[in-house]
């Protein structure tokens, strides 16, 4: 296990009830029986359920290329699914935010697992279309798409801007000490903050991605942060 809120046995309950949503939908939209309204919703819940469950997996120990392999499916639920159009966030607009937390977990997971080129070009095509300008994303599509324009606008700076921090000072100290004391709790507009406490177990886990993705392309050394519990170490160190 990589996560000690948990048991194995809450995992593998939750995936089977993960799987068992994600084939609800899909066969209800393939039978016609979604009506024409909540269409995008339901195409929106297929593909945010199938990356709960592929961080679940994650949280539960699975081997990580099984995750890799997992991944290229939830792009392509990500691709039908998403219809963000990069709405100017207003003050404590949780739903804004949840979308872009989604976006970063994508372009950091895709960094993290080293998924085909073909298919990381598939989740920037994504953030282009829905016309989303940020300079984390920038940061991070960079990494591999060297020729990147990168925006300079922070949309959440209270939440990330110890990224902007870690890449200026190359100080790793500094972001254990925010993974210790502010990380979660400035996850708390998120729809998943508190799921460990939630009675309909919907807990996948408490990662951030983020910040092993920015370790990853500035080359750093996370040595100080390999048993922190919101690093995932293992993904941090994946080699294809």
């Amino acid at each position: 296990m990589r996560t000690n809120i948990k048991s194995k046995e809450y995992f593998d309950s939750f995936l089977e009830l993960e799987l068992d949503d994600i084939n609800y939908y899909d066969n209800a939209l393939k039978q016609g029986e979604v009506k024409e309204d909540m269409i995008p919703f339901v195409k929106r819940k297929i593909f945010t359920t199938s990356l709960h469950s592929l961080i679940a997996k994650y949280s539960s120990d699975f081997p990580l290329e099984d995750l890799k392999r997992d991944f290229v499916e939830v792009i392509s639920r990500f691709e039908i699914g998403w219809t963000d159009k990069g709405n100017t966030p207003e003050e404590e607009d949780d739903i804004h935010f949840d979308n872009y937390v989604l976006v970063l977990w994508m372009l950091s997971l895709g960094i993290l697992l080293e998924i085909e080129q073909k298919d990381f070009e598939r989740i920037v095509a994504v953030v282009d279309n829905s016309n989303i300008k940020d300079y984390f994303f920038d940061v991070i599509i960079s990494y591999r798409i060297p020729y990147r324009d990168i925006s300079i606008k922070l949309t959440y700076p209270d939440q990330y801007g110890f990224l902007k921090d870690l890449m200026e000072t190359k100080d790793v100290s500094a972001i254990k000490n925010y993974l210790d004391e502010n990380w979660y709790r400035s996850m708390k507009l998120t729809y998943w903050y508190d799921n460990h406490k939630n009675k309909h177990d919907t807990f996948f886990g408490y990662w951030s991605f983020e910040s092993a993705a920015f370790m990853k392309l500035l080359g750093l050394d996370d040595s100080i942060l390999q048993t922190h519990e919101y690093y995932p170490t293992g993904l941090a160190h994946y080699i294809a």
